[in-house]
């Protein structure tokens, strides 16, 4: 269970998070809803530990059980599609297989090979999306993960995603609210 209490986070003048309490039970989904600046991303960066809180606790979330997918998709520019995503495995090579597959499920079975700077927008959204389900870590944060995406497309992810993350616990943030339906409720910032 992750349980947040009376959490806290200022840039500067700027308040983003004030005394926010909450839990999230193991295994459950929730979406996090809020206005743009209110605060959604600063608290999942705070959530796996890339950013410290200024007052308040976390507990229930160990960094190296957590898979988060940054709003912007951060791929490595001098490896392929494939690479970015098997780049995480202990033996890439033998992950190889697992890593096509999941790409192929995404519609990416023609840009295995392709670096990032040959991809689309919606393209490099979905290899860092299948290197965050690729990591099978017990808690997903996804961050905007369908913004970049087309239409048809959106439901076809959101599919996979509920598959993969069947048994997780998953933090969704998103400004879209069709993508609730990935969740078992809506927690306002």
């Amino acid at each position: 269970m992750i349980r947040v209490t009376d959490l806290c986070k200022s840039f500067g003048e700027t308040q983003v998070l004030r005394s926010l309490s909450f839990t999230v039970e193991t295994g459950e989904k929730v979406f996090l809803s809020a206005p743009s600046g209110a605060g959604k991303t600063t608290l999942l960066r705070i959530l796996c530990g890339l950013e410290s809180s200024d007052g308040g606790t976390v507990e229930g979330c160990d960094p190296n059980e957590i898979a988060f997918q940054f709003q912007e998709p951060r791929l490595f520019p001098s490896l392929t599609a494939l690479q970015n995503v098997t780049c995480i495995a202990p033996d890439p090579a033998a992950a190889e297989a697992a890593a096509r597959d999941l790409l192929s499920r995404l519609g990416l079975s023609d840009a295995l090979d392709k670096r990032p700077d040959e991809l689309s927008g919606g393209m490099k959204q979905r290899v860092a999306l299948a290197r965050t389900l690729f990591a099978d870590r017990p808690v997903v944060l996804l961050d905007e993960p369908f913004a970049a995406l087309d239409p048809e497309l959106k439901d076809s992810v959101r599919r996979l995603v509920a598959e993969t993350c069947a048994e997780k616990t998953v933090i969704l943030v998103s400004h879209d609210p069709a993508d609730a339906c990935l969740t078992q409720r809506t927690l306002t910032l």
